[in-house]
């Protein structure tokens, strides 16, 4: 059988090579969608339906990695994800392109909460380690995956067959996964699904969703669940934003995709330079005003980004600081959520947060791509990062009132 620290080290590096897939083809889904006829605003929507199937199966899905184990639900979420870069490639219309974002949507949820859940087991400091070296590898996957996508995407003249090749590689990169996933799935002690609090083949009932979404939901009452999870939607809104826009925006501004590629890439380093930082600025900050600091940051990096966008280098300057900000979101947003929760309901947590990213994934997209098509994609990060720092402003605010009251009933007590 496997050893639990050979399980986290799956997770952990399993993290890099799930993210270097997506990582390939994310940046150029705008542009292929672009290419085939999508307007700013198809595309937003088009994006959009990447978080709508999760927002129905988030909780159930975590439910289900807490009954039959991470492993065979990372299995489900690799075989969505190669269904899902099949399609894409495959697509003529805007259809099959809707479809594929439906599925990659899903897969995500589901490969991600599970990786999650496998890194984030042991004690406090071994947790926290395994959790920022997670989120390190992560990041090295949105680094070198745009750098090999804008690789095979320069070198065809052609645009259109361009874009579609990073979805076939990932998508045979993807099959390759699968087997290795197979063979340490036989290897693997797999929990008894009759002792699971809900037996697995409920849950995929409507009673069964329904009441996943209600436990889930009793959570959200722990005080560092609901900070944890108002965080990361946040700058989860800004992660999905320019993800989605940046390609677009730095194309209509002239920079090729391979300048493209290079600018998603160094987002990714960014965040792989901020978790070694994590350490020292984790020791002089409190973990939630490391969290609102983040995400300031971010949407003052919004705010820059037509006048960052004129000259090369500052937008490199502007892409390092907001992927250090949004490096920082994720270890330290998890560590917020299980410190006060049971290690049982890690499934069910990491969906939630999962699902809080879903919402701001429908959001994002749909609401900027509205304003891009309407007032042109510079008045849109103008307007949009306004409407984010005022946000955020507004977050720190009402989280301060709340700790004041937690503190006061804390000294009561006393």
């Amino acid at each position: 059988m496997l050893s639990p620290k050979f399980i986290k080290s799956c997770g952990i590096y399993g993290g890099l090579i799930f993210f270097t897939i997506t990582g390939m083809v994310q940046p150029f889904f705008s542009l292929y969608a672009a290419e085939i006829g999508a307007s700013t605003a198809v595309v937003g929507f088009m994006v959009t339906l990447r978080a709508v199937l999760p927002i129905f199966i988030a909780i159930p899905a975590g439910q289900l990695i807490d009954s039959i184990g991470p492993i065979k639900m990372v299995n489900i979420g690799c075989a969505l994800l190669i269904a899902s870069l099949f399609t894409t490639f495959m697509s003529s219309s805007l259809f099959m392109l809707s479809l594929s974002q439906l599925l990659l949507g899903a897969s995500i949820v589901i490969t991600a909460s599970s990786l999650q859940v496998m890194v984030s087991n042991g004690d406090k400091k071994e947790r926290n380690e395994s959790i920022k070296k997670y989120s390190m590898w992560m990041s090295a996957g949105g680094m070198i995956g745009p750098l090999l996508g804008g690789g095979i995407v320069s070198l065809f003249d052609n645009e259109l067959l361009g874009y579609r090749m990073p979805f076939l590689l990932s998508c045979i990169i993807s099959i390759l996964c699968m087997f290795v996933l197979l063979y340490i799935s036989r290897k693997y002690q797999h929990p008894d699904p009759s002792q699971a609090e809900v037996r697995p083949q409920d849950l995929l009932k409507p009673k069964g969703i329904v009441d996943s979404y209600t436990s889930g939901v009793h959570l959200t009452k722990i005080r560092s669940v609901q900070f944890g999870l108002i965080g990361t939607f946040l700058i989860m809104y800004i992660q999905a934003l320019y993800m989605s826009f940046l390609p677009l925006y730095l194309d209509e501004l002239g920079y090729g995709a391979m300048f493209i590629s290079i600018a998603v890439a160094l987002k990714g380093l960014s965040g792989i330079l901020s978790r070694y930082l994590l350490g020292w600025i984790m020791k002089h900050n409190q973990l939630e005003s490391i969290l609102i600091g983040a995400g300031l940051i971010a949407a003052l990096c919004v705010v820059v980004t037509p006048i960052a966008g004129l000259h090369v280098a500052t937008i490199i300057i502007l892409i390092l600081i907001l992927g250090g900000a949004v490096g920082v979101n994720l270890p330290i947003s998890i560590m917020i959520m299980v410190n006060d929760t049971n290690e049982s309901d890690r499934g069910k947590l990491m969906g939630l947060r999962l699902l809080m990213n879903r919402f701001s994934q429908i959001l994002s997209p749909a609401m900027f791509g509205i304003l891009g098509q309407t007032l042109g994609l510079t008045v849109a990060f103008y307007t949009g990062g306004i409407f984010l720092v005022a946000t955020m402003m507004g977050f720190y605010t009402i989280s301060n009132k709340k700790l004041k009251i937690v503190k006061a009933k804390a000294r009561e007590l006393e």
